[in-house]
């Protein structure tokens, strides 16, 4: 999930491959463009602008993929691409969308995990199971080594319990007490593989 970064006016842009389904985030503090290049049958090739502003941008999914050309200007732009992306670190601050949130037994998806914070606040106990190994694989683009924190916020007066999947495992103490936090760090170990460890 590490953000690819593009130079400060980068002259004919970078061109990005995005898979079918997935989506291209982006920001910069300065203008950028964003442009998805667009085909047809024994004509040229012809630009669509999608974006041309300043801050943040995310495109909606792209059905059969796209090619899709960022321009910088006069700062840095910053991507990711992914089912769910998210652009990590702008101007040496993380970035923090609007926390989701888990009440019932269910799917901790890694849509979920992606807000960075995940709230639970139901009288009962919660199961959150992770998504599997290739569902996260195809939810990010990660290389292995690569990993995103998130924490887990249960408010109610029940327990909150992570529990692995398939390709998907968890070290350390999955239950979160109630009202306390848990923190947690997902990593990509290998193709379609990964371990959430408790960290705090």
């Amino acid at each position: 999930m590490a953000d690819t970064t593009v130079p400060v006016q980068g002259g004919l842009g970078v061109n990005i491959t995005i898979p079918a389904a997935a989506k291209i985030a982006t920001f910069s503090a300065q203008q950028y463009q964003v442009i998805q290049i667009v085909g047809f049958p024994n004509e040229p090739n012809q630009p669509l602008v999608l974006f041309s502003g300043t801050g943040y941008f995310t495109s909606s999914a792209f059905t059969n993929g796209a090619t899709v050309q960022v321009l910088a200007g006069a700062a840095v732009t910053q991507y990711n691409v992914g089912a769910s992306p998210v652009v990590g670190v702008t101007s040496g601050f993380p970035t923090q969308g609007t926390p989701g949130a888990l009440n019932a037994t269910g799917a901790l998806t890694t849509a979920l995990l992606l807000t960075r914070i995940v709230t639970s606040s139901t009288a009962a106990a919660v199961a959150g199971t992770l998504d599997t190994g290739a569902i996260t694989d195809a939810a990010v683009s990660m290389n292995i080594g690569d990993s995103f924190n998130w924490a887990l916020v249960n408010t109610g007066p029940n327990t909150f319990t992570v529990t692995a999947s398939s390709g998907h495992t968890i070290v350390g103490t999955a239950t979160v007490l109630t009202t306390i936090s848990g923190q947690f760090r997902t990593v990509k170990t290998a193709a379609a593989t990964f371990v959430t460890y408790r960290i705090g």
